[in-house]
């Protein structure tokens, strides 16, 4: 999400807005939203309604997580571009900006391999186990 963060001015001048799910509580999403400073909401599925109805649902991982993924939907609801990603290799934010000003989502930007900063590990560890 860090990386959203860092892009986001380029993603809104792109004429677009992020916004993340996560299956954690409210609370404990509006934490880390507040610890990774994101300018960003973070909407709560902790029951992973929908998490499990657009296929993302990882059950494997701490008790069941959503998949790394971008979905970027136009203004008539309509998906306009998917990726489903895995925890080392993701679109990156600024490719998602680039692919959003030229308005062309196909192909799909070559995925990177994304290595945590150890500040994203500290704050990914405090938010499993809490504070």
């Amino acid at each position: 999400m860090a990386d959203y963060r860092d892009h986001y001015e380029e993603i809104r001048a792109a004429g677009a807005d992020v916004v993340a799910i996560s299956v954690d509580r409210p609370e404990r999403s509006e934490r880390l939203r507040h610890d990774l400073n994101l300018p960003f909401s973070i909407l709560s599925d902790a029951d992973r309604s929908l998490v499990k109805a657009w296929d993302i649902f990882n059950p494997r991982e701490f008790g069941g997580v959503a998949k790394p993924s971008v979905f970027v939907i136009d203004t008539n609801r309509n998906v306009r571009f998917s990726s489903v990603d895995g925890v080392r290799n993701r679109i990156g934010a600024s490719d998602l900006a680039r692919m959003l000003r030229a308005r062309r989502f196909a192909p799909p930007p070559a995925r990177r391999a994304y290595t945590p900063r150890v500040s994203d590990v500290r704050l990914s560890l405090r938010n499993l186990f809490g504070r």
